[in-house]
């Protein structure tokens, strides 16, 4: 046993001493393993394209060492940093080469990473005085002593013009496609890595820039790869019959690449390859194995390197406070001139980015070790010889014993001043360990510096897809999938060659960059920008850009983060934006926090305003970003157009506050920058023509990452006169994940009632189709025929109340009484329209005589929201399939119609039936709304009614923890309102039933019209109180307290949370104070309605 082994055994309380003479299997601890299916065993539980997926799953169910039986073997998985400790101690295990990398062994025979252990080629014995683990003598590697030379860093320093040429090429591209241009990095930092391991290890150029196509050794390898890994799925019988054609093809294409690198050679690693022998026994490598070598270090050179510099970018996009800094570090070292040797050294937060990104996304997932004869891991667990020990990387790289509660946090500081270098030892492994580790490790190292370096000083880089989130692919290694961006080059960065750079397009325009106004048929330009991830500021983005063009601009809307360092000196900019509990929206943060960053009159030229979403029931952080934008911006002298604006979502007057801004945002718009404002209707900017009967669709309108699946189980949860609340399965996606807490966003479209009233008020016909024409920025599809009753029930809102500025376009339209009825309305806005709920088809009924086109009533409806409900499920249950817990709205309208008000997305989704598809998506929470990483820490939950979704979630994870034979499970305590325990006990007589049985939740309801059930207690604040010594003791054990509920459960809540709080303090403003604390360190909440 190692000194290392030795100490961390004692660390952890384990054995410091075992016998492995006879030991015996019934000695010790069964190994927790999944139940199997005869034949088949565990086989069904691992996905078969993307298994990392399947085996992150399998260790939050069953823990730190697993045991799966496959076809003709078992393999163990382990998941924690003190069983690294244990099986990478290399007195007792050695690499095992099984799985994928055993079928390589075809094309790269004995190459560094598929060499049996032992091998000729890999070890030569000579004596020595300490023996190894098969008591033979200790190898001295053969290729050690050829290669490692040529590894050295002076070596690896020499090849720094080679990769710096490489990553020319890369900038070179990226500047002549412009930033226009779906950049997919995975595949063009594939070409990236290719190319330079290819010239630094044959001196052979591929130029896979100059080629649209990926180069054929690429697409070989990943055909190749792809198939090893299905190969070993089959049963050795099967994979003999099977066709071998394309994989013998495959293979011949990559050999073809190395036997045109050999003929080119010149002093590098080949030479050195080729002429080199082993100073101790003269010995050579053989031709073949040379070739085995190369073709190694093309697919495992290029493979992770690639996977690297992709995950890097995506962990940068989403956490803009490192993005910044990385900038930050880049300006600061290269003072505007290329990356040089030098500056390698100097570039600290860099390398801890890529020390942490590794330890999130190690491109290679697993290291397969096994030992050669019976032993005994963590004091408890027999393992047989020969068996297979597969260490998962990213499990044990998210150890909260080593990381903390924090390990699935991107955090670059972790790695900085002495904490990377203080990690104990194996806690951070994604080259392998050992005598068998990754010896490219420098080259790589030194080849994404460069890269990243390279690429931050001239672009800026912002997602494709705002809200896309992590998806991968994986063959042997995984990546981002389906992984898109943006790079913007940087004002006053010369591009590489003289014309490569492209004018920066006004889609993403130009934090401040001269840009010319473009003025288009005579209009001036203007940027309009939102921050927002539940659709309430981009409609309110959307409607300024849609106005624009009746008011003399020519308006362009993006997202915050698309203009990051690119506000127009020459243009109004108009940002409408969100705060999320004190947090900018998901495509917002980069924009705030380089803002925040900025320090002198950078935007003295810019001339802006703002318009803040919030809602006062967060009154803590209610418009925060909003406001700090606003004054950041002044603070760095931009001219403030007009005043802030507000609108407050849990009010009745949201969109009256936005109407009553944005006519003041137009007069001074029109004012300031002298425009002429068209004569037509307020609203009037398309022109449709209704053609057509109703055979051709156009494509629906979508969110960008939204796709398709299947409705599997649809079923009401209420019974009797209670609310109708449904349990909805749905199929997910492929590729499309998600966690405990997560939402599932759904598109949907307004009921068919709905529909068929507005054909029918303009008396057309369910067939009809239209063209839309329109002058000005829009999110309907424009130029080509389309079915109207597409557009009006999946691309407008039907429902959403009237707005100020809809109700003038009808008086503007109306006449005689009319007229002054609809003048009356806009007087009492709150009274008669808000309140109520009156929709402009709601008035068109009310008022049969008005006349209005029907490219003006689309005009006035906004686009159809996403809705964001709480997935109820864990994906440990079934991770391809989510459930909602949806409450269905369906009440008289109040606005004196006669017909009833529908909640357009709960009727949507009420109404659907197995089989049916629907468009979704996968939201994350927020980062605090997730149960802890530490699987013993208590959680208390507090909800009512639908409130119960994500808690089912939680409970549903631990449950199945529990069920998989986990004893370190945390206790859970749910506070649950209802109504009546025979009505609306969600789940009471099932799921939660089960729960309770098997211990993995204490359930305390709420009863409202039956409390004398509940000890008598009506609402959950009322039990809290009633149950408050259970709350304070887990409270004391460091438990993890949730909300989900509307604002009137939330409020009450916080009002017996600090209750509790004020017992043992000295007033209620110490209590106060103590509940904010509680909030940022392990208080989280979910607040809807």
């Amino acid at each position: 046993m190692s000194l290392a082994s030795l100490v961390s055994r004692f660390i952890y309380g384990l054995p410091t001493s075992y016998d492995d003479q006879g030991v015996t299997e019934g000695q010790y601890e069964p190994i927790p393993q999944p139940p199997t299916i005869p034949l088949l065993g565990n086989t069904p539980q691992i996905d078969k394209i993307l298994p990392y997926q399947s085996f992150r799953l399998l260790w939050k169910q069953y823990g730190e060492i697993i045991i799966l039986q496959l076809p003709g073997r078992k393999i163990i998985l382990a998941n924690s940093h003190r069983l690294a400790l244990e099986v990478l101690d290399e007195s007792r295990f050695h690499k095992a080469v099984g799985g994928g990398l055993k079928e390589l062994r075809g094309l790269v025979g004995d190459g560094l990473f598929t060499a049996y252990h032992g091998e000729p080629n890999w070890a030569i014995a000579r004596e020595s005085t300490s023996t190894n683990i098969q008591g033979k003598a200790n190898g001295t590697r053969l290729l050690d002593r050829i290669l490692t030379p040529a590894f050295s860093p002076a070596n690896i320093k020499g090849m720094f013009g080679d990769m710096i040429d490489i990553a020319s090429q890369l900038v070179l591209k990226w500047e002549r496609y412009g930033p226009e241009y779906r950049i997919n990095p995975a595949e063009d930092f594939t070409r990236l890595a290719f190319d330079t391991v290819s010239l630094c290890t044959m001196g052979y150029r591929v130029n896979s820039y100059y080629n649209d196509a990926i180069h054929p050794f690429v697409t070989a390898m990943g055909n190749y790869l792809l198939e090893a890994q299905r190969r070993t799925r089959l049963p050795e019988l099967v994979k003999s019959m099977t066709s071998s054609a394309q994989w013998d093809a495959d293979g011949a294409t990559m050999n073809e690449v190395v036997t045109k690198g050999i003929g080119k050679q010149r002093g590098d690693l080949l030479d050195l390859m080729l002429n080199g022998k082993d100073p101790q026994t003269g010995e050579t490598l053989s031709e073949e194995n040379i070739r085995f070598q190369l073709l190694t270090f093309l697919i495992a050179g290029h493979e992770t390197t690639s996977g690297m510099l992709s995950f890097i970018t995506y962990e940068l996009l989403k956490k803009p406070s490192a993005y910044a800094r990385v900038r930050e570090e880049v300006d600061t070292v290269l003072q505007g001139k290329p990356v040089q040797p030098e500056h390698l050294s100097k570039l600290p937060y860099i390398v801890a980015v890529m020390r942490e990104s590794l330890r999130l996304h190690p491109p290679a997932t697993i290291i397969g070790v096994t030992s050669p004869q019976d032993t005994v891991v963590l004091g408890k667990y027999f393992i047989q010889m020969n068996t297979v020990v597969t260490l998962q990387i990213a499990q044990i790289h998210r150890d909260p014993d080593v990381y903390g509660e924090d390990a699935e946090e991107f955090r670059p500081e972790r790695m900085l001043d002495g904490k990377f270098e203080a990690l104990p030892p194996k806690a951070w492994i994604p080259f392998g360990n050992g005598a068998r580790a990754c010896i490219g490790r420098a080259f790589a190292w030194q080849e994404a510096i460069i890269a990243i370096a390279t690429l931050f000083q001239r672009f800026d880089f912002v997602l494709a897809d705002s809200e896309y989130d992590l998806r991968l692919k994986q063959t042997l290694t995984i990546k981002p999938d389906e992984f898109y961006i943006h790079a913007i080059p940087r004002s006053g960065v010369a591009p590489m060659v003289l014309g490569a750079q492209q004018p920066v397009p006004k889609s993403l325009s130009p934090l401040a960059s001269n840009t010319a106004p473009e003025h288009a048929e005579g209009r001036v330009g203007l940027n309009v920008l939102y921050g927002s991830n539940t659709g309430s500021s981009e409609a309110f983005a959307q409607r300024i850009a849609s106005a624009a063009a009746s008011k003399g601009f020519n308006a362009r809307i993006s997202t915050l983060d698309t203009a990051s360092g690119h506000l127009s000196t020459t243009e109004p900019t108009v940002i409408v934006t969100a705060s999320f509990e004190g947090q900018p929206a998901d495509n917002a943060g980069r924009f705030v926090e380089e803002l925040t960053l900025l320090t002198g009159s950078e935007l003295n030229d810019v001339s802006y305003a703002v318009f803040g979403c919030g809602n006062r029931d967060w009154a803590l952080t209610y418009q925060r970003i909003p406001r700090l934008i606003d004054e950041a911006m002044e603070k760095r002298e931009a001219k403030r157009l007009l005043e802030r604006g507000e609108g407050d979502a849990s009010g009745a007057d949201f969109f009256d506050s936005f109407d009553l801004w944005e006519e003041k945002l137009w007069k001074t718009l029109v004012e300031v920058y002298d425009t002429q404002p068209s004569e037509v209707a307020v609203e009037e900017t398309l022109d449709i023509h209704v053609s057509g009967k109703g055979t051709e669709r156009a494509m629906s309108l979508r969110q960008p990452d939204a796709a398709l699946e299947k409705v599997v189980a649809n079923y009401a949860l209420t019974k009797d006169s209670a609310q109708e609340k449904r349990h909805i399965e749905f199929q997910l996606p492929e590729n499309m994940t998600y966690s405990a807490g997560d939402y599932l966003a759904i598109l949907p479209t307004n009921p068919a009632a709905s529909v068929k009233r507005a054909l029918q008020r303009f008396n057309l016909s369910e067939e009809a189709t239209i063209t839309i024409n329109s002058s000005g920025s829009t999110t309907l599809p424009t130029g080509r025929p389309v079915e109207l009753r597409q557009i009006l029930s999946g691309y407008v809102e039907l429902a959403q109340p009237a707005s100020k500025r809809n109700i003038e376009t009808l008086i503007d339209a109306a006449m005689g009484e009319t007229k002054e009825n609809l003048k009356k309305l806009a007087e009492q806005y709150k009274e008669s329209i808000v309140e109520p709920r009156v929709s402009v088809l709601d008035l068109l009924y009310k008022y049969p005589d008005l006349e209005i086109s029907l490219g003006t009533f689309i005009t006035m409806l906004p686009a159809m929201r996403v809705r964001q409900y709480s997935i109820s499920s864990s994906p440990l249950w079934n991770p391809t399939h989510a459930t909602l817990t949806v409450s269905v709205i369906s009440s008289p309208s109040l606005s004196g119609s006669g017909e009833r008000f529908i909640g357009v997305a709960s009727n949507f989704l009420a109404n659907l039936k197995p089989g049916d598809m629907v468009q979704m998506m996968v939201r994350p929470s927020a980062t605090a709304f997730s149960l802890p990483v530490d699987v013993s820490t208590p959680i208390v939950l507090f909800c009512a009614g639908t409130g119960l979704a994500p808690m089912r979630g939680f409970i549903q994870e631990r449950a199945l923890q529990i069920a998989s034979g986990r004893k370190e499970i945390g206790k859970i305590l749910l506070f649950f309102g209802c109504r009546d325990p025979r009505k609306d006990y969600l789940y009471g007589d099932t799921d939660l039933k089960e729960w309770v049985e098997i211990g993995a939740v204490d359930i305390r309801p709420a009863f409202s019209r039956a409390s004398e059930k509940s000890e008598g207690c009506r609402y959950v604040q009322d039990r809290v109180l009633h149950d408050a010594d259970d709350v304070r003791a887990l409270f004391r054990q460091k438990a993890k307290f949730f909300t989900c509920g509307g604002t009137a459960v939330a409020a009450g809540i916080r009002e017996a949370c600090i209750t509790l709080l004020e017992k043992g303090l000295d007033s209620r403003e110490d209590a106060i104070e103590a509940f904010k604390r509680l909030q940022k360190e392990r208080y989280a909440t979910d607040i809807f309605g």
